[in-house]
């Protein structure tokens, strides 16, 4: 269900981008949610090539799924982290969990945390909470107790149960000085497309 809400996303932000391209976006978002693949692949293609982040992402995420297309997880993630490079967050999410279980890809801790961190800092919620927890380990980042509290805050904001769970372990692990720290970067944390 995650995965096919991801992918609606995608595909509205694509339909809502460039004025150029809204017709072929909003006829691919069309033919998607009717359930007409093949159109809906038909119309991304171009636009994917042309390198509209929004497009590829779709695309990569109906490789991902099987929808239109042979599933192929690696075909997806090659199309997701062209999504990504281009800015697209929810890419950014599901490349950077590819890479965190290696679908698709070879397994890589850091190229995960960098491809999460992104999607984090851009507001991805779910992603927020799986930094929280890759900082807590030290899984392809350094482990900073006080980032992990950032990112669980951040994702417990959006109403993650799983993020406040972690809120509360983190407030009683923490020392003064990690707790301040946390409440700074909480303070002066802003989403980015970076």
């Amino acid at each position: 269900m995650m995965l096919r809400q991801a992918t609606l996303a995608a595909l509205a932000v694509l339909a809502l981008s460039t004025p150029s391209a809204q017709a072929d976006g909003n006829a691919g978002l069309k033919a998607y949610e009717a359930g007409d693949y093949a159109t809906a692949l038909k119309e991304f293609v171009p636009l994917a090539e042309a390198g509209q982040p929004s497009a590829q992402a779709a695309i990569g995420q109906m490789y991902l799924d099987g929808h239109g297309v042979p599933q192929d997880p690696a075909l997806a993630a090659i199309w997701l982290e062209k999504a990504a490079g281009g800015g697209n967050a929810r890419a950014r999410a599901q490349i950077g969990a590819l890479y965190a279980t290696g679908t698709g890809v070879t397994q890589d801790e850091m190229k995960a945390s960098y491809w999460l961190l992104k999607a984090a800092n851009q507001n991805v919620r779910q992603s927020q909470r799986f930094m929280a927890q890759r900082f807590y380990g030290g899984l392809g980042v350094p482990r900073d107790l006080a980032q992990s509290f950032l990112y669980a805050a951040l994702a417990a904001k959006q109403g993650d149960p799983e993020g406040q769970q972690m809120v509360n372990v983190l407030a009683k692990e923490m020392t003064p000085a990690e707790q301040a720290r946390a409440q700074g970067l909480l303070q002066a944390w802003q989403p980015t497309n970076n």
